[in-house]
């Protein structure tokens, strides 16, 4: 046995080899998909969705009601 020790060392280097490139074959493969995707929208200013309607601050309903209130301040 000791006579084809080397051999037996040459096919372990062998299996060490393609368990790597399948690793690296694999980190690839990621890295191209990720790489096929459309690049990220970092500008910090876009608007995304529409801006609130403009709206009289009077007419909402919360300060109606509040102005509607027993809880009226005081007169001067």
């Amino acid at each position: 046995m000791t006579k084809h020790s080397h051999i037996a060392r040459a096919h372990d280097l062998a299996f060490e080899i393609a368990e790597q490139n399948a690793i690296i074959r694999s980190v690839v493969e990621s890295a191209l998909a990720l790489l096929n995707e459309p690049a990220p929208d970092t500008f910090l200013g876009r608007k995304t969705q529409k801006p609130f309607p403009a709206e009289d601050p009077m007419q909402r309903s919360d300060v109606q009601n509040l102005l509607n209130s027993e809880l009226q301040p005081p007169t001067p």
